[in-house]
């Protein structure tokens, strides 16, 4: 039971180190769950993932390698959806893609529905040009996980494909109404905006500038990326939207609550509010304490 409890938190430990993308600390603690217990499927994969982000490439194959091991062995006795699962992720990240298919599809004979099934066998399928089957099993996924953010990417990915640049287009707006500053978002719909106009720069190349300077916490840079991504094109309610959420973060309550006004001219539920009333009333609040303090001027 002691042997449990101590596992047991060093991985909630580790999780939470993950979440706030702490990833040497998180790489150490798993390595103290391997060392507690080596056969435990569940560390091997998330060490070949930390390994990856890391880009530690020799260690993140040794775990992948390790986990499909203890798969296989597993296998020989019992066939579980994670079984399957760890497999073939480990399959995919050794580049043995048609293995790996093949053990998805074992997965969705005993699970037709499963949602991490249906995405790796769509994702195969994109990579091998059969884009509208790929679509199928993204669809299958959206059916039963609506908001489910790498399909709908994965979607907007192969409509661009089969030049449907509208759909392709909706797909990455809505994951902007769910993740407004989604950097694999804003890089596709540039894209997308280039293989319809043949542009060379897009006002997207620029706003994921701005999200990147803003990541690095150089707020004065991200401003001027928002700037000129507007200048070059103001008509995308996304960027509005993330330049005020900016605003916001450097304490510019007025000024973002014009770019808010803006990017709900455009689109009237834009980063996902529908309620508006209430969330420019938060704003106004926010404002009056603002100018109470003397941070900004009537």
């Amino acid at each position: 039971m002691l042997f449990k409890n101590r596992l047991d938190k060093l991985h909630q430990r580790a999780a939470y180190e993950v979440k706030n993308r702490e990833y040497v600390k998180a790489q150490n603690t798993y390595l103290e769950c391997f060392a507690l217990d080596p056969k435990d499927i569940g560390t091997m994969n998330n060490l070949a993932q930390l390994s990856n982000i890391l880009g530690e490439e020799d260690k993140a194959r040794g775990y992948n390698e390790m986990l499909l091991e203890e798969c296989d062995e597993r296998l020989k006795s019992e066939k579980t959806e994670e079984l399957l699962i760890l497999k073939s992720n480990a399959l995919v990240s050794l580049k043995r893609n048609d293995e790996a298919i093949e053990v998805i599809d074992e997965l969705l004979e005993i699970s037709p529905d499963h949602i991490l099934g249906l995405f790796h066998k769509a994702q195969y399928l994109e990579l091998n040009g059969e884009y509208e089957k790929s679509l199928q099993y993204i669809n299958r996924v959206l059916t039963n996980d609506y908001f489910n953010v790498p399909a709908l990417l994965s979607k907007g990915r192969v409509l661009s494909e089969l030049n449907e640049f509208e759909r392709a287009e909706k797909c990455y707006d809505f994951v902007f109404k769910l993740e407004t500053k989604n950097k694999a978002a804003i890089n596709l719909k540039s894209q997308l905006i280039k293989k319809q106009h043949g542009y060379v720069l897009t006002s997207h190349d620029l706003m994921l500038k701005a999200i990147e300077s803003w990541d690095r916490n150089d707020l004065k840079s991200a401003e001027k990326y928002f700037k000129k991504a507007l200048d070059i094109d103001s008509s995308h309610d996304e960027i509005w939207f993330a330049q005020g959420e900016l605003f916001i973060r450097m304490g510019k309550i007025a000024d973002a609550i014009a770019s808010f006004k803006k990017a709900f001219e455009l689109n009237s539920i834009s980063g996902g509010i529908s309620k508006k009333k209430e969330f420019f009333k938060m704003l106004n609040v926010m404002l009056k304490i603002n100018r109470l303090l003397g941070y900004e001027k009537e």
